[in-house]
C-alpha cells in the first residue's frame, strides 16, 4: 500500500484518528495534572567529638565513623544493608516513583568499589502531599538519631568518645517537583504521535476488514448465481 493510499484511507476513516487524538489529549491532561510530587533528601551526619562539621573527604580518614553510620542505616532498615549502587545520582522521582522512602548512605562509588565520601545517612522521601513527606521525614530522621544513641549505649561508650550526630539544616527542606513547559510540550507531542499512529492503524485495519467482508459476500453471491 502506498503512502497516498494510506492517506486516503485515513481521510475516509477520519473518525478513528479523531477519536484516538481526543483520547490521547484527555489522558495527557490527566497525567500532567497528577504529575507534581513532593521530595526531600535529609542528611544526618556523623563525626568524632571535638571535630569540625563534616568535610567533603572525611570518609577517607574516618572509616570507623563510616562503619558506625552503616550500622545505624542497617538498624533503621530492620537489618537490611542500605542500597549502594549509584543512588546519589538517581533521585526517586527520577525513576518515576510517586510514593516511597529510602534510608541509605551518601555514596559515590559503583558496583565494583564501595566509596562513602562522608559519614552520613540520608533519608529520601517522595510523596503526593507535603504533609505525607514531612511526616515520613520526621519519623525516619528520629529513628536514625535514636538508633545511633541505642547502638552507642549498648556498646557502653564513654561520653567523651560518643560519635556526634546532627541533621544538616539545609537538607530538611521539602521541594515540589513539577514538569516544565518543555516536558509538557514533549509529552503532548509524544502522545499525539502515538495517537496518530494508532488512529491510522485502526483505520487501515477497519478498511481491510470491511473490504474482505465485501469480497466474501460478493464471492458467495457470484457462486450462487453460477450454480
Amino acid at each position: 500500500m502506498t503512502i497516498r493510499e494510506v492517506f486516503l484511507v485515513a481521510l475516509r476513516r477520519w473518525y478513528t484518528t479523531t477519536a484516538a487524538l481526543l483520547l490521547a489529549g484527555v489522558l495527557t491532561v490527566l497525567l500532567l495534572q497528577d504529575s507534581g510530587i513532593y521530595s526531600t533528601r535529609t542528611v544526618v551526619e556523623f563525626r568524632w567529638p571535638g571535630t569540625a562539621r563534616i568535610e567533603a573527604d572525611s570518609g577517607y580518614t574516618n572509616e570507623s565513623v563510616i562503619s558506625f553510620a552503616g550500622m545505624v542505616a542497617t538498624k533503621v532498615n530492620e537489618g537490611h544493608q542500605p542500597p549502594r549502587y549509584s543512588q546519589d545520582a538517581a533521585p526517586l522521582y527520577g525513576a518515576g516513583i510517586r510514593e516511597a522512602e529510602v534510608v541509605d548512605m551518601t555514596f559515590s562509588g559503583n558496583q565494583w568499589i564501595t566509596d562513602h565520601p562522608v559519614a552520613a545517612v540520608t533519608v529520601n522521601v517522595v510523596g503526593r502531599s507535603e504533609e505525607q513527606v514531612r511526616s515520613q521525614q520526621v519519623d525516619l530522621t528520629e529513628a536514625i538519631l535514636q538508633a545511633a544513641d541505642d547502638l552507642q549505649q549498648a556498646a557502653d561508650v564513654e561520653s567523651t568518645q560518643l560519635v556526634v550526630h546532627a541533621v544538616q539544616p539545609l537538607s530538611t527542606r521539602i521541594e515540589y517537583i513539577a514538569p516544565t513547559r518543555v516536558t509538557q510540550l514533549m509529552a503532548f507531542a509524544a502522545m499525539g504521535c502515538a495517537a496518530l499512529m494508532t488512529g491510522v492503524g485502526a483505520a487501515l485495519l477497519w478498511d481491510r476488514t470491511t473490504r474482505a467482508g465485501r469480497e466474501r459476500r460478493a464471492a458467495r453471491t457470484d457462486g450462487g448465481a453460477t450454480g
